[in-house]
Formats: structure tokens, sequence, C-alpha cells
């Protein structure tokens, strides 16, 4: 990844969609399958940058080549575009634009204020009931050193290293918003510190914390029995993981048996891992936050029009619910858990 610039790294993953195009679980708002070169820039949503001169270093190392006015991978290109288009799932192009404009936004602070309970640019579905279960989970103190995996702009991990006094180091594989957690915790380096990196590839030494938090990040590894393996790997002997997870059933006649814990995909890896844990179910409440975020959301749909950015109400109504009704286990098609994993 590093040998490429980002133009290149564009051009790999759009001539690669033509040819070999893959659905990935982890998609925000792109159409899978593209047909023209321009379908297949919208996996960069506002980050497309020009491919010109890309297309001609990337013939010069052997990577392109060019028929007429058309360039086509060859060989050795379709391999080096598959491991940068592994490294940057479409996903990873809309969560650089929501940790740009996000933290910028004075209408997605009230939405946070008015739907977790406090500010600390969340995405997703942990209220402040849920990470305080959390915290009680971890028993952190002020000698524990704690990591988390996906940490955006690190203000969960600031409020976690607020209250309990403890080490927090956070990890992201955007960089604008590692970049903007060191900024804002410039003068707490003593007890805080982030890093750019990757769920697949996690660097630090063995033994290095005793304590990993992992809030609905762990659908991003491309290979999750591996990225386990890894994170027990950094915990000190008797150390915790604390994962909230959800699970939801795409496909109509999906067996409703995966949406229990030993059953999800995350329950399944840490069986396969031999890993012991207990879980909270945070289903019916989830739910329930869920309704709250239509409601929240449609009611400030005209405050991120004003502010030009409609596509953060757009992700928030796409993880909402409009069914009124209440939670029903019985026929609900979503799951969602703590897992406290006890090394």
């Amino acid at each position: 990844m590093d040998s490429f610039s980002e133009a290149e790294i564009q051009a790999l993953i759009a001539l690669l969609e033509l040819v070999r195009p893959k659905e990935t679980p982890n998609n925000n708002f792109y159409t899978f399958y593209p047909k023209t070169l321009d379908e297949a820039a919208t996996y960069f949503r506002k980050h497309r940058v020009d491919w010109t001169e890309a297309y001609a270093s990337l013939v010069a190392r052997g990577l392109l080549v060019q028929v007429d006015s058309l360039y086509h991978l060859t060989e050795a290109g379709c391999a080096q575009a598959e491991q940068v288009r592994a490294a940057r799932p479409p996903i990873w192009y809309w969560y650089k634009e929501f940790f740009t404009e996000a933290p910028r936004s004075p209408t997605y602070a009230r939405f946070c204020e008015a739907l977790y309970g406090k500010y600390l640019c969340q995405a997703g579905f942990s209220d402040m009931v849920q990470l305080e279960a959390m915290l009680r989970a971890l028993d952190l103190g002020e000698h524990s050193r704690a990591l988390d995996l996906g940490c955006g702009v690190g203000m969960v991990a600031e409020y976690f290293s607020d209250v309990s006094g403890a080490h927090v180091s956070g990890m992201d594989y955007i960089p604008d918003a590692i970049a903007q957690a060191q900024e804002r915790t410039a003068a707490e380096r003593r007890r805080l510190s982030f890093h750019v990196g990757n769920l697949d590839t996690l660097s630090f030494p063995p033994g290095s914390f005793d304590a990993l938090i992992s809030i609905d990040t762990l659908y991003m590894p491309n290979d999750l029995d591996g990225t386990l393996a890894q994170m027990r790997g950094l915990l000190t002997p008797g150390g915790r993981m604390a994962i909230f997870y959800i699970h939801m059933l795409w496909e109509s006649g999906s067996s409703r048996e995966s949406l229990q814990a030993d059953k999800t995909p995350l329950g399944q890896a840490l069986g396969r891992a031999g890993l012991a844990y207990h879980t909270q179910d945070f289903s019916a409440e989830t739910y329930a936050l869920m309704q709250r975020k239509r409601q929240i959301a449609e009611a400030m749909r005209a405050d991120f029009a004003a502010e030009g950015r409609s596509f953060l109400y757009d992700h928030l109504v796409a993880e909402s619910e409009s069914n009124p009704a209440p939670f029903d286990p019985q026929t609900s098609t979503m799951s969602r858990y703590l897992y406290v994993v006890q090394t």
C-alpha cells in the first residue's frame, strides 16, 4: 500500500471492480458489479482523485497495459489490486468521509446527545447505558492498559480513560480520524495514544494490554479467526476483551439460530479459538434505540441538509428501524450482545 499513491490505489481498485467484482459485507451505499469506470468510481465517494498520471505510472510498473484508449490490469496488476482492495473496502471511503464531516457537524453533535446521551462522535448503536456496561465488564483502573480497536476519532477511548484513569490506546485504519484524535488529546499523552492500524495486522508487542475494546468493529477483518488469535496474543495473562457485536438476518429464510450468542459469526469464531466468554443481551435495548434513531434523524433532516451533510442523515436512517412495534424476540431479525472474554 505504501508504494502506491492515492490515485494509483483508486485506479487499481476501479479496474479490478470491472473484471473481478467482489461483494463485501462491509458496504455503505456502494452498488456492486459496476459496468463502467464511472460506476466503479462511486466506490470512492467524494474522495475520487484524477487517475490520469496514475495510469502512466502503473503501465510503467507493468501493472497495466493500454489497448487503444482503454487500460487493463496485467496478471501482476490483478494480484496487486486484490491486495489493495482488501485493505480498502468500500466502507473505508465511507468512514473517511464520515470522520471528515461528522466531527464538524453541529447537527450530528446534537443528534448524538439526543440519542446516545452524550456526544462522543459515535457511529453505531452504543449509547451511554451500553458503554457503561462495557466499562463495568472491563473493570479498568489507573494502572490498566487498554486498546480500543477501531477507535475512530478516539472520543470513546478518551472517555474511558477519563472515567477510569487507565492508559488507553486507540487504533483505526482511517488516518484522518487518528490525526484528529492525536491533535485533540495532545496534552494527554501520559494516558492516551492513537495509532493508524488495520484489524488484519495488529502490530503491537505481545502482552501489551490488560484489556481490549471492540465496539462494532469485528465485522471488518478479512480473517476473523486470525484477528482473534492476534488479539489474544496482545493480552497479558488474565486480560479481558469486551466486544459489542450485532448480527442481522439479511435474507428471508435465514436460520434464526444464528441470532443466538454462540451461533453468531463472532460467537462461532470465539468457540473455534477456544476463548471462554459470557454475554449480555442488548437486543431489545438496541432495537428501541434504532427506533429512536429514525425519529430523531427525521426531526433533524432539514438541519443536516442545511449543513450540506445529508449523507449523514441517509446513513442514520439506513441504520434505523421504521417499524413502531415493540421488540419481539420470536420474530426479530437482529441480535446484539456484549461479549466479555476472560483469558
